[in-house]
């Protein structure tokens, strides 16, 4: 079934013509252009077609049809992870493609580039191991009868993806609804919508069925309510909590199943048997990596009492020795947020901690700099639980930094969020950090480490989300068990 990899639409990375509706490249005269925008240049550098109402139907309706006759759904597990796994080696032979578009329309910064594109081809390639870990069958003996124990795909899927990680979590929410059986339809981010064209060419050249997937950049005014749209049995979400409310909301008329990975406010905790000079470098990938705009950022650093001013001005000199600029450039650390807009957003965040009575240590404005959506690397103390720079997720490079006079007072103000998406633990003693885990309301703890590994189960605790997302385990909650009955011996 694979097929020679070739670019469907252009070969101009961030200008297409055609969108993929039903594993078909479709044109249209009618729809909407999405323009995008370098972060860094503030410079229109393409334009994609913008996905309507008229392309959800299509989408569905193919999805629909793939459910109930397609190549797909007579494959094996095994046969279907093969696929998959070519789906990992194309997008290993893309890299180069994929990290000039993280660089050119997300702002991503050209050191993490590498790791972005590497990290989805692993997904995919995770799923073919998972696929010999997974049964379609089983025959099972119970009290004089027999049952058939079948696995069936519970149904069409609805990806929604979010704008800043718009290739790893397609991966992570496409990877397993397909090994699964499931067609999927996927909402891409319109912020950054060129990479969800260079996935389609590689699924399609890969050898996944026409039907199968779909891809739609657009927004709901011009979609429509896909949420609410019955022929979907499962929707798998990232984004915001307020967004995610909606979409339950819209999801539960149809008892439509969600996986709902939502917003954080993660807390950093560095015990007091770590040296700050070494403690104060281990911040930068978990509070600054894509300038603080990823989910389970540690945006509250809750350093030692004890050291409390040491840290500080340990903190105070690491982000100020941070390079803030071209993201294309290998030695920057702080790139551009995504848009204008979250840039304001952003702004707005640190001048209602000024006045709220915080003090910004560092950072607090836009670098001099002739163009990008730049905000400097801030960190902030003196604050109070009420603040909404300590409540709210900022999804920009603004740090808060408060002080602990013990363990006890660490988990209680780490656990004083409403979110539970991540945390982190930083010590010299391992045991120590093992021992600290499960006291953090989180779903995904790191030490010594930062964010969450997708090819194991994740997700959020509290308001940062319902379910998991990754691992077999994610495979295993798309397949819907049937139970067929029978007696050991039929009756005459």
């Amino acid at each position: 079934m694979t097929q020679q990899l070739t670019t469907a639409t252009s070969t101009d990375l961030f200008n297409r013509s055609k969108l993929f509706i039903g594993g078909r490249w479709n044109s249209s005269s009618t729809r909407g252009t999405i323009e995008i925008t370098d972060p860094y240049s503030e410079e229109v550098i393409g334009t994609v077609p913008e996905a309507d109402a008229a392309d959800t139907d299509a989408a569905i309706a193919a999805a629909v049809r793939a459910l109930r006759d397609n190549p797909w759904q007579r494959m094996s597990f095994d046969e279907r992870g093969d696929v998959l796994a070519r789906v990992a080696e194309l997008l290993v032979e893309r890299n180069t493609d994929v990290e000039t578009t993280y660089i050119k329309d997300q702002g991503g910064i050209r050191s993490f580039a590498a790791f972005i594109a590497g990290q989805a081809a692993g997904i995919f390639a995770e799923h073919k191991k998972f696929a010999g870990e997974l049964y379609a069958e089983q025959w099972r003996e119970n009290g004089g009868e027999r049952n058939l124990i079948k696995r069936e795909p519970v149904g069409p899927v609805l990806a929604i993806v979010p704008w800043n990680a718009p290739l790893v979590l397609a991966a992570v929410k496409l990877a397993p609804a397909l090994l699964a059986g499931c067609p999927v339809v996927m909402k891409a981010a319109v912020e950054d919508p060129s990479v969800s064209f260079i996935l389609a060419e590689v699924l399609e050249a890969a050898g996944v069925p026409e039907g199968m997937v779909s891809i739609l950049p657009g927004n709901p005014d011009t979609l429509g309510d896909i949420a609410a749209r019955p022929e979907f049995a499962h929707i798998a979400f990232t984004g915001s909590t307020a967004s995610g409310r909606r979409i339950m909301h819209a999801a539960a008329d149809n008892i439509t199943d969600v996986v709902l990975e939502l917003g954080g406010k993660s807390a950093g905790v560095f015990l007091d048997d770590l040296d700050p000079a070494h403690g104060a470098q281990l911040v930068i990938p978990g509070s600054l990596a894509q300038s603080g705009q990823v989910c389970t950022t540690y945006s509250r650093l809750l350093v030692p009492e004890s050291r409390r001013d040491e840290w500080i001005a340990t903190l105070v000199a690491t982000f100020q020795s941070l390079p803030v600029g071209d993201p294309d450039d290998p030695a920057t650390v702080i790139g551009p947020l995504i848009s204008a807009g979250h840039r304001d957003r952003v702004e707005g965040y640190i001048q209602s901690a000024r006045d709220e009575g915080a003090t910004i240590l560092t950072g607090g404005k836009r670098p001099d700099l002739p163009h990008g959506y730049f905000v400097e690397p801030t960190l902030i103390t003196d604050v109070t639980p009420e603040m909404r720079i300590v409540r709210e997720e900022v999804f920009g490079p603004v740090i808060t930094v408060q002080s602990y006079r013990d363990l006890d007072e660490a988990v209680e103000i780490a656990n004083s969020s409403e979110f539970g998406l991540g945390a982190g633990i930083f010590t010299a003693d391992t045991d120590a950090g093992l021992a600290l885990a499960p006291r953090l309301q989180a779903g995904n703890v790191a030490i010594n480490n930062f964010g969450a590994c997708l090819m194991q189960p994740f997700g959020g605790y509290k308001s940062s989300g319902l379910g998991r997302e990754g691992g077999v385990e994610n495979v295993e909650h798309l397949l819907a068990f049937k139970q067929v009955r029978m007696p050991m011996q039929l009756p005459l």
